[in-house]
């Protein structure tokens, strides 16, 4: 077996017919056509109960195309059927007529392409959209004076607002003629509103631009310093500019909040789940930014379109044993549809931050000097101590670790817990794991760490311009080896971050296969990344489907397309495994299907 794949990898597909209480209606589906005798036999020798045994009728059936099980690359069939929420026929088109009656949807591919529905291993629901409706949103600005117009234009319109928040700002719209960037200033936000805090995040969510207000609220003068893992920015007299970094940013930002109701809540749920199934997602690991009763509410309901594993997150200062409360005491959510039982740490920041922990030094050009190699938030022994006693209570820990530095202080974790508390299947994940030694992606797989990656990074945008500058060129192009980790053995599982990068699984495919932009009018030119590292498709599939899955704890459930697994479901119009690479993105999303309900049909 590969030992690349999760322990479900099988070796066929088993053709099996589901028995069932009523006698099916048949539907007989025309031009069923090209199909031998001998599938349909051997169907019939491995229907459950025996030959008399009875067959559930489809309330759902596809035919005409590819039907790309992920039990391996060549595995694949020529119709699918489904009886609510659960898959009860993979196989020829002719055995599919055993399955239909009267009220099957019987939905041709035309040439078209089933895969198992897309899973994001590492993203924030419901992302930007309480911002996009409600506060203020940067993510469609570029330059500091189109911030600047968005910013007054909300506060002019808000005047009974207490305070501003908002995002996504980008660092790099600060950039100065002779290379340098001290980052955004809060005199620009004074101009605006000197009276009430205001707070704006960048794309990561691990910088704050503030204005004076917003410092003087948290106490932040020329006389604080910098927080353990946080940089409070500072001009050359040493005043606090209003750019805050990770820990910095994290103790004004609980303090500067902006009040939402539960119906706001609930609006942006349910515009950020129709973006998701537009795009193809039917699962994702989640590290929630509202309440999970809200997901729980809508399951409910029946409304839930998204499988996901819901993570809480675990702060320096906090007691094990509390953390350990915290993330059993979100069982009471657990159902097929939502999953507990995992916790997330930061482990460090982010490189364009200079907060990264690396274990060579940054450049000057990130301004903390010659011999800065990023900070924790972490004390490394109480880091170690709580992923040890998360580990010893059974939980999974999901850990962000950008820096090649923080990567081996999580793996030095991870090892230490496993020698304390033993093995089990416990599925402990890296994000990010943006810088890593060879041999440190060897002991990844050796400790089966599963690798939660971003693929919209791995490509040379305007941040890997920052990173170049930031650690050299040289160190930022052996950012991302793919390629090794997988044949290393680790588990690579696909992750957007959102709302950090979008959510749209074919660009991320694409960029794993190309290392190259995806997007219109770059796609075509030399944005290439360390290409070598590049997977190929069905990698970059199974990274998106299964492997999530596995992660997530739900590959009994989803992940394959299987007989007893839930139909989630996602139909391309072309078979991305024989398309040019350069046109992955190009895909469209003919319909998603969640727990068997068509939510997206485009």
């Amino acid at each position: 077996m590969d030992t690349n794949q999760p322990s479900n990898t099988l070796s066929r597909r088993k053709f099996v017919k589901i028995g069932a209480t009523g006698a099916a209606t048949l539907f007989i589906l025309p031009a069923l056509s090209g199909c031998g005798s001998e599938n349909s036999e051997a169907q019939t020798d491995e229907a459950e109960g025996g030959a008399g045994a009875q067959q559930k009728t489809a309330t759902l059936a596809f035919r005409g195309g590819t039907i790309q099980t992920m039990t391996s690359e060549n595995d694949v069939a020529e119709a699918l059927a489904v009886d609510g929420n659960e898959i009860v026929y993979v196989g020829d088109e002719a055995g599919l007529e055993a399955f239909a009656g009267s009220g099957t949807k019987v939905i041709d591919l035309e040439g078209g392409m089933v895969v198992p529905g897309f899973m994001d291993g590492h993203i924030h629901a419901p992302g930007d959209w309480v911002t996009k409706l409600y506060d203020i949103y940067l993510g469609d600005a570029t330059t500091v004076d189109e911030y600047v117009k968005i910013i007054s234009d909300f506060v002019a319109a808000h005047p009974e607002r207490e305070a501003y928040t908002g995002n996504p700002f980008m660092v790099n719209a600060f950039q100065l003629e002779d290379g340098s960037n001290p980052g955004p200033n809060k005199k620009l936000l004074d101009e605006i509103c000197p009276d009430k805090p205001i707070l704006l995040l960048d794309v990561s969510h691990h910088s704050a631009w503030v204005n004076s207000k917003a410092l003087e609220m948290a106490n932040i003068t020329r006389d604080t310093p910098d927080p353990l893992g946080g940089i409070i920015t500072r001009d050359e007299n040493g005043e606090p500019t209003g750019y805050l970094i990770d820990g910095a940013a994290t103790e004004v930002s609980a303090l500067v909040v902006s009040e939402h109701t539960d119906e706001e809540y609930e609006q942006a749920i349910a515009k950020y789940q129709e973006d998701a199934s537009r795009f193809g997602l039917t699962g994702i690991t989640n590290l929630s930014a509202v309440d999970a009763r809200f997901f729980s509410e809508l399951e409910k309901a029946g409304e839930l379109n998204l499988r996901m594993r819901i993570l809480p997150t675990i702060i320096p200062g906090t007691d094990p044993s509390e953390a350990v409360k915290t993330v059993k005491g979100l069982a009471r959510y657990d159902s097929e549809m939502i999953s507990t039982g995992t916790a997330k740490m930061f482990s460090d920041g982010v490189t364009e931050g200079g907060s990264a922990v690396m274990l060579e030094p940054y450049n000057e050009a990130a301004g903390k000097g010659s011999d800065w190699y990023g900070e924790s938030e972490w004390d490394q022994q109480e880091f170690d101590a709580m992923v040890a006693a998360l580990d010893k209570a059974g939980v999974q820990v999901h850990v962000h670790a950008i820096g090649d530095g923080a990567v081996r202080a999580t793996l030095d974790a991870y090892e230490a817990a496993r020698a304390e508390n033993g093995m089990r299947d416990a599925r402990h994940t890296i994000t990010h794991a943006c810088a890593i030694t060879d041999d440190d992606v060897k002991r990844m797989a050796d400790l089966d760490i599963v690798g939660a990656l971003q693929f919209l990074w791995m490509y040379g945008d305007s941040l890997y311009e920052l990173e170049k500058a930031y650690i050299g060129e040289e160190r930022a192009l052996a950012m991302y080896p793919t390629k090794d980790m997988h044949e290393a053995g680790v588990v690579v599982s696909g992750a957007s971050d959102a709302p950090v990068t979008p959510y749209v699984v074919l660009d991320e495919i694409e960029v794993g296969v190309t290392r190259n932009s995806p997007y219109a009018g770059e796609d075509n030119a030399d944005m290439h990344r360390w290409p070598e590292q590049g997977l190929t498709a069905y990698q970059m599939l199974e990274a998106y489907t299964k492997n999530v899955a596995y992660q997530n704890f739900m590959d009994d459930l989803v992940g394959i397309i299987e007989v007893g697994k839930r139909a989630d479901l996602v139909v391309l119009a072309q078979n991305i495994l024989e398309t040019d690479p350069r046109t992955i993105s190009d895909t469209k999303v003919l319909y998603t299907v969640s727990d068997g309900r068509i939510v997206y049909e485009g």
